[in-house]
């Protein structure tokens, strides 16, 4: 007989004389229904010393999957794989609560160290366009976004977000970070988070803007979310809010290149917040950079009037294609490579029903036809102002959703029509003329600028029904190509988006 089968065969024969010896515990675990989990005793029989009665330990066996939690792990020891310095607290009992003034629903222990919290928000738009429409855009029905985040803390200062989004008709991750908050001066956020650049982008939450989408700069050249780490706080009494991080190159990726990094930062200052009785109580001013060296493909790989920067090139047949109003796309393998130095320089300003926002952006991305092509640096330059004012009543310190005064309702009694706040917004972005010279983009089918003027009113139902209506008219600076063939110099597209967020 081989020297491996006596081995083997010696192995075989000691696991069935040590079950022998434990033939009732054996029978126990033999006995157990298929897909359960037993408690079993592992004190001797006869009890304890002097026939005093001693608990036993319980030992949990999981006889599905084959492990303790789900396939795979050792389903032996669940809950006793560490000895030293597990502190066995079992079950934890739960308070259950929705958090209405930070919205969410929450799940936490009783000492409020350990918490899950679960928000939602989702997006329906219904677009008329003007015909004909620049790209193949179409009027009809979208959802633009519609998110489900899971957020909460491991100990109070360990905090933690992990989010889904669907985009008009793909499923992605949005959020995966953990923050730690020791001092709020200084924290230390790392993972996958919204990027410190531009004041609509950074500071606005997209379920609060004044319109459903934020200006052209911003729409095309904002950081967007990516993986990172950064250091961020507030000092001086709440009066200087700052954030600074290091984050892989491309915009809304998942993914890093080349093993290049971006700096980002971002500066903003309330100098007056603590002046209670001050007209300049909510006026605040500041700044943001996106400095860098990317090479990679670009995102955005078409400029739009009113979608988040992404790969989807004209025509591709993505929902969003269809949804959104394209005035440039990069020629096929053009790609981001070389300097890039983008900044923002912003004012806001809230008081009462008021809410008036304006930036003055600027900076330059350099592009080359080719993997191996010449770089050439583009320059940037957009600004944009926009206001609000909520006709019935309510105040605000910044922007937010609003709770009204008397919320929509029809029942009798509780009659109300909700809240209103028209608002308008003018919005500009130009491109250098080497985007077509140096063999970047068609000059006989896209435009190197564009304008857009909005004008509408959000009506806000309740806390978390919210309905914008407008207009939205696109000028821009030469013809764009159409599907039907005939280039257009403007565009206009009739806006309803409704909103729940909670």
């Amino acid at each position: 007989m081989p020297d491996m089968l006596k081995a083997v065969l010696g192995v075989v024969v000691v696991l069935l004389v040590g079950a022998r010896a434990s033939g009732q515990q054996l029978q126990t675990l033999w006995d157990l229904p298929a897909n359960r989990a037993a408690v079993v005793s592992t004190q001797p029989e006869g009890g304890a010393p002097g026939g005093a009665e001693r608990p036993a330990e319980p030992r949990v066996v999981h006889t599905a999957g084959g492990g303790s939690k789900t396939s795979g792990g050792d389903p032996t020891t669940p809950g006793r794989a560490q000895e030293v310095g597990n502190r066995h607290r079992g079950k934890l009992e739960l308070k259950s609560f929705y958090e209405y003034g930070d919205d969410g629903f929450r799940w936490t222990t009783e000492d409020d160290e350990y918490s899950l919290g679960i928000r939602g928000m989702s997006q329906l738009d219904t677009r008329v366009y003007s015909q004909p429409t620049p790209g193949f855009t179409s009027s009809g029905f979208y959802n633009p976004r519609t998110r489900l985040y899971f957020e909460g803390h491991f100990s109070q200062p360990i905090q933690y977000e992990v989010s889904l989004q669907n985009t008009f008709d793909s499923v992605a991750l949005l959020d995966a970070y953990v923050n730690f908050n020791y001092d709020p001066r200084i924290q230390l956020r790392i993972g996958r988070f919204k990027t410190p650049f531009t004041y609509e982008w950074y500071r606005v939450h997209i379920w609060d803007t004044l319109a459903p989408e934020r200006s052209l700069y911003a729409t095309n050249f904002e950081s967007n979310r990516r993986f990172g780490l950064m250091l961020w706080g507030v000092l001086l009494d709440q009066r200087v809010e700052y954030a600074v991080g290091t984050f892989d190159t491309q915009r809304n990726s998942l993914q890093a290149f080349s093993g290049r990094q971006d700096l980002l930062a971002f500066l903003n200052f309330k100098p007056f917040t603590n002046w209670e009785d001050s007209i300049l109580r909510d006026l605040q001013f500041g700044g943001s950079v996106d400095a860098g060296s990317p090479n990679q493909p670009p995102i955005p790989a078409a400029l739009r009037t009113n979608s988040a920067p992404s790969g989807n090139a004209v025509g591709g047949g993505a929902a969003g294609d269809a949804a959104t109003v394209p005035f440039l796309a990069f020629n096929p393998g053009v790609r981001e490579k070389g300097g890039r130095a983008l900044w923002e320089l912003h004012t806001a300003y809230y008081c009462g029903g008021l809410s008036l926002l304006a930036a003055w952006q600027s900076g330059y991305e350099s592009y080359a036809p080719g993997a191996n092509g010449a770089s050439t640096r583009i320059p940037i330059d957009g600004w944009f102002v926009q206001a609000g004012y909520i006709l019935t009543g309510e105040t605000i310190r910044d922007r937010t959703l609003i709770d009204p005064l008397h919320p929509f309702d029809l029942r009798s009694g509780r009659f109300g029509l909700g809240a209103f706040e028209p608002t308008a917004r003018y919005s500009e972005l130009r491109l250098d003329p080497q985007i077509f010279s140096a063999g970047l983009a068609d000059p006989t089918r896209w435009t190197n600028r564009a304008q857009l003027i909005d004008v509408g009113c959000n009506w806000y139902l309740n806390k978390f029904v919210k309905v914008y209506g407008g207009w939205e008219h696109a000028m821009f600076g030469s013809p764009v190509f159409s599907a039907g063939g005939t280039p257009t110099k403007s565009n206009d597209l009739f806006w309803v988006r409704t909103q729940l967020y909670f």
